[in-house]
């Protein structure tokens, strides 16, 4: 075997891709998105005004930040990598829009999230679930996420009562948001190209959230006795949580608080 072929198989080992000069480590979700028809739709989509304050998570080398700071006020931008900030940095040097860029290196999911008014990401999928209950939980609320995601995670989200995708992930968000998928991409719109094909899902927080108290659930007493008290007395102890839409477990939600249950 070739040295080249050799070095070529290490680093699909490694799980990484290269390009521009770049080790892409497609384990850490990094998935470069190339394709400026699929950014300019996402652009389009995310309905971006000249006012406002856009949080983007994973920028990689800019490709969407450069379209959205022609277009916004500001743009925040979290990466961790600190190679990738380089290069985002190196991007924007001289151009008359770099005033609008701010920068964050870190861990998104360990810091407070700043002010904004929209986040638009093509996000890394490792952090895809802990992310968007991150942003849901943020006050004061923004007017919408615009955010890749795994095709599977994405129609998850999005899942109706009584199919088969339809899960926790689904009930929780829903809960707390309205969640629309607008578009498929092909997995050969990025670069390197990952294992899975992605989706765009639009997140609107309800504002203001349903009135159900989250709080810890108190010590001390018989939970299982409890729950079927509560199911049996909302009258769903025989229906089944895939079957059950947002104004059942809103219902079923003020029955655990009237019993002093409540859930953080």
């Amino acid at each position: 075997m070739s040295k080249v072929r050799a070095g070529k198989r290490r680093r699909q080992e490694r799980g990484e891709g290269c390009a521009s000069g770049i080790l892409f480590n497609t384990g850490a979700g990094q998935h470069i998105l190339k394709n400026p028809l699929v950014v300019n739709s996402i652009i389009e989509k995310a309905a971006l005004r000249r006012t406002d304050v856009i949080l983007e998570v994973g920028p990689g080398t800019g490709n969407l930040t450069v379209k959205m700071l022609e277009k916004v006020k500001k743009v925040i931008a979290c990466e961790i990598d600190p190679r990738l900030v380089g290069e985002l940095q190196k991007r924007v040097q001289g151009m008359s829009l770099a005033n609008k860029l701010e920068i964050r290196v870190g861990d998104v999911l360990k810091t407070d999230l700043p002010f904004f008014d929209a986040c638009v990401a093509n996000l890394p999928y490792q952090i895809s679930s802990p992310f968007v209950f991150k942003l849901l939980l943020h006050r004061p609320f923004f007017r919408c996420a615009i955010l890749m995601f795994q095709r599977e995670f994405a129609l998850r989200l999005v899942a109706k009562p009584g199919t088969k995708l339809y899960c926790r992930l689904s009930i929780n968000t829903q809960l707390l948001a309205r969640v629309d998928h607008l578009m498929k991409v092909g997995k050969n719109n990025f670069r390197p190209p990952p294992k899975v094909e992605s989706s765009v899902v639009r997140i609107e927080p309800k504002n203001p959230p349903p009135p159900v108290n989250f709080q810890e659930i108190p010590e001390n007493f018989k939970i299982a006795e409890k729950i079927q008290a509560v199911l049996e007395n909302t009258g769903y102890s025989e229906k089944r949580a895939r079957s059950m839409d947002i104004d059942d477990f809103i219902s079923l939600l003020h029955g655990f608080n009237a019993e002093g249950i409540h859930f953080s």
